[in-house]
């Protein structure tokens, strides 16, 4: 089986069935996401690493007890994002997740991609300083919307925020970008990349 053009549904009956090298694609395919996922929210890599060890034996152990409603990758980030928070939650009971999200390094992924792209030194700079100005509640929304290219029903879901709340989200953090690039060229170029026009 060519698993490259499997849909999800037909990995997860072949994990479901005890396929390994089904749940091996499963984890070759989604890993990397999962961590650039988990590091958003803290900068314990040790910890994120062991979430996603954690999740990927409970999806082995469950396989026949899981039903995946969505999508594999909607499943893994969701789990991911859950038991980060548990964990950090755990650890910082003086501080209010909110506060403590507030110091996570969302804007690294955008600095990967932009330099993925080819923005300068100089822009990628300016830029890194315009969106680490971002609350985090709108880098992770533009993260999973733009970067990780789901729905807004999905991410939505995901945040656990209302559809209107989620719009709202997107929409100042863009309207912030395009206030603060100082240039219209800039503003272009990044807005091209969130939208998916330079691959």
């Amino acid at each position: 089986m060519n698993f490259m053009e499997a849909d999800d549904k037909e990995i997860w009956q072949r994990v479901v069935n005890g396929n390994d090298r089904a749940f091996a694609n499963i984890y070759d395919r989604y890993a990397k996401d999962m961590y650039k996922y988990g590091r958003r929210f803290t900068t314990d890599t040790e910890l994120v690493n062991d979430v996603i060890q954690d999740i990927f034996v409970h999806l082995w152990e469950a396989r026949e007890k899981l039903a995946i409603q969505k999508s594999i990758k909607f499943y893994l980030l969701s789990s991911i994002r859950r038991e980060t928070i548990k964990r950090i939650n755990r650890s910082y009971d003086k501080e209010s997740f909110d506060e403590f999200q507030f110091k996570a390094a969302w804007n690294e992924s955008f600095e990967e991609v932009l330099l993925e792209n080819q923005i300068t030194l100089e822009r990628n700079n300016k830029i890194s300083e315009i969106m680490d100005s971002l609350p985090s509640r709108q880098k992770e929304a533009i993260h999973l919307r733009y970067l990780e290219e789901m729905s807004y029903e999905d991410v939505s879901e995901l945040m656990g925020v209302k559809i209107s709340t989620l719009y709202n989200l997107i929409f100042t953090g863009l309207k912030t970008l395009k206030e603060k690039l100082p240039s219209r060229k800039m503003l272009i170029s990044v807005l091209g990349i969130l939208l998916g026009f330079l691959n």
